[in-house]
Order: C-alpha cells, then structure tokens, then sequence
C-alpha cells in the first residue's frame, strides 16, 4: 500500500497518442449533428401508428426503427434485442471484477443490468413507464460513475462519505422527478441531465489520464471515447436523418458502442484507481469486449 500520492510522470517520458487525434475528428463531426438537433427538432418515427401486442405508444420518443416489423409481440425488435447487449457487457464486467474491486465499481457495472433491462422493455413497448425505465437508470448510473471519480483518490481506510452520498440520492431524486414531471411529451430535460453528467464524466476522467496515465500505459479513456463518442454520432445521424437511414439500424450500433465506450470508461478509472494504490495494474484481454484489469493484490 501506498500513502495515497501516484508518483508524477516527468514531461519527457509522455510520448504521442494518435487515438486522441481521431476522438477529435468524432467530436468535431458531433457538434455540427448536434446543433441541428438541437436547432430543428429530432425527426423520427413519431409518424409510425402501427400497433401490435402491446397497444398505444404512450413513449414521448418513437425511434426510426419501424414498429412492431418483424413480430406483433415486439414494437422495435432490433433495437430491444441489442439492448440486451449493454446486459452483456455489465455481466462480464461485473463476473471479471467482483472479488479485485470495490463496491463502487461491482455497482457500476450492476447499472448495466438494470439500464439494459429497461432499454429492451422501452423499444418492446414504446411504452411512457417503459421509457422511464430506461431513461432514469442512465441517470442513476452516472450518479455512481460520478461519485467514483469524486473518491478516485480516497484512502482504502477511509469511511465511505456518506454525507456526500447522501448529496448524489437527492439531486438523483430532484433529477428524477424533473424528468417524470416535465418530460411528458419530449426528452429534452432528461438530455439535458444526462448530458451534462457525461460531459462531467469524460473532462474528470481526462484529468486523470494526465496525471497517472501520461505515457500512455493504456488507451481505455481513448476507446472509450471513441465508442461512446461514434456511437453519439450514429444516434444524432439517426434522429436527424431518419427518413433516409432507416434500413441501417443505426440505434442499435448506439446501444452496442455506448456499452462498450462506458465499460472502457469503467476499466479506465479501475485502472487509476489501482494506479493511485500503487497496486501495479496490468489490462488484460485481446478485444474491447473481453478486456479486465488484474492488480498486484486484492483489494479487501
């Protein structure tokens, strides 16, 4: 154990991260996706009044996958059916991590569970209670992701801050019941959260990978954001173009990219934090998907 100080990385041992050059080119792609969004409105499959097992659509979204296609039991089959990845990827995580990290982390990957779940029964249904099922896990789960970044440099002996984790339930609820209230007919003020939490999440995460991970050791914030952020742009082409995409699928690429973007993004902060003390760890696995960190002890 460590006295909680990572050692600092001389300026001459950082060398170039090329990957940083192409999250560039997909923020710079984004923001031009994003302002129209923003400008004109989503256009998507609102105008789509087909009805099947599950009746009215009483969702205030109605994505560009046409309805109820492939089976009268299943509004949006695809995308539900590639919901149940972002399940997948919080499964393995949480299989690979569960006895070498602490519950913070188990409880991150737990949120992919529950926000998987809740995705698939929302593009099942196209139902408002379904769509909040989906919508409020995200923002649960950032609250934790946020919290994690918050204690990245607690001490092992330190009491959990609970007045601090008080702090997180009750602006969870605020944002909780801001959503359930005046989200009826748009999702502008769940973005509007949700976003601002990610944003948070990807500039606290940045600071870390300057302090700890200057040479370069790992590429995890980098994957991260490169699946996140073109995941992001594959749903902005989708709501902004939906008449002339709606054959891709491009929903369902969102929901596989952002699992993997938020599992790298998990990794990378479990690899500061075993970083921070001073635990020594070491990435394992071949592809994004089948990646974990291994420390040189177990945390207790």
């Amino acid at each position: 154990m460590t006295d909680g100080h990572a050692p600092q990385v001389p300026v001459a041992t950082k060398r170039a991260r090329p990957l940083w050059a192409a999250c560039g080119a997909v923020v710079m792609a984004v923001l031009p996706l994003l302002g129209l969004m923003v400008a004109r409105g989503p256009v998507d499959g609102a105008g789509d009044l087909t009805e099947g097992f599950w009746g009215a659509k009483t969702a205030s979204v109605n994505w560009c996958e046409a309805d109820y296609a492939v089976t009268a039991y299943i509004a949006e089959f695809w995308n539900s059916l590639s919901s149940l990845a972002i399940v997948v990827i919080g499964s393995y995580g949480m299989w690979m991590h569960w006895r070498a990290v602490e519950p913070r982390y188990v409880v991150a990957f737990a949120s992919f569970i529950v926000v998987g779940l809740g995705s698939a029964a929302f593009h099942g249904t196209l139902w408002r209670s379904m769509q909040l099922l989906d919508e409020l896990p995200m923002l649960w789960a950032d609250g934790v992701f946020i919290y994690i970044l918050i204690t990245m440099e607690d001490d092992m002996d330190r009491e959990p801050r609970r007045g601090l984790m008080f702090a997180f339930a009750a602006a969870e609820v605020l944002m909780t019941l801001a959503v359930i209230i005046l989200d009826t007919s748009s999702q502008d003020v769940f973005l509007l959260f949700y976003g601002s939490q990610t944003l948070y999440l990807f500039v606290a995460s940045g600071r870390y990978d300057v302090k700890y991970n200057a040479p370069g050791t790992v590429m995890l914030l980098e994957t991260g954001l490169l699946f996140y952020g073109g995941g992001f742009l594959l749903w902005l082409v989708d709501r902004n173009f939906c008449p002339h995409v709606s054959m891709l699928y491009l929903h369902v690429f969102w929901h596989v990219f952002a699992g993997l973007g938020t599992f790298s993004s998990i990794l990378f902060w479990i690899w500061i934090r075993h970083e921070f003390l001073g635990l020594r760890p070491v990435l394992r696995g071949a592809t994004p998907l089948t990646r974990w960190v291994e420390a040189g002890e177990k945390l207790v």
